[in-house]
């Protein structure tokens, strides 16, 4: 079996600051689920933001008989993203390779409270 984590997608926010929801949460099944850094550091690399965890997704997936969509279609930054019992908010970065098709979806899932889960 295999797990499978939950993507909300957001429109924006609210007046009182909360997102509002655009559609009905769409179910992936990652590659990969990995834990998060663990500090936030700053430096001439960049700046890097505590999150819970990596999720690892294909360039795209199934949707329905002989359709695949993109998964960069499904799943955006700022989005919210269930996975494991926690509600996260995603950073999401697409990669591919210059030599092949290949590549993957890497999804930052980090607190909605600011706090680790």
């Amino acid at each position: 079996m295999s797990e499978t984590v939950s993507v909300i997608p957001t429109v924006g926010n609210d007046s009182n600051g909360d997102p509002v929801t655009q559609s009905a949460p769409i179910t992936l099944t990652p590659l990969e689920i990995s834990p998060g850094n663990t500090a936030i550091r700053y430096g001439f690399g960049g700046d890097l933001t505590d999150v819970e965890f990596t999720i690892y997704l294909p360039l795209r997936v199934r949707t329905a008989v002989d359709t695949w969509t993109a998964t960069e279609n499904l799943v955006h930054t700022g989005d919210e993203i269930d996975i494991r019992g926690r509600r996260c908010v995603a950073t999401v970065q697409a990669w591919r390779s210059q030599r092949s098709a290949r590549g993957g979806v890497a999804v930052l899932a980090r607190s909605t409270s600011g706090k680790a889960a």
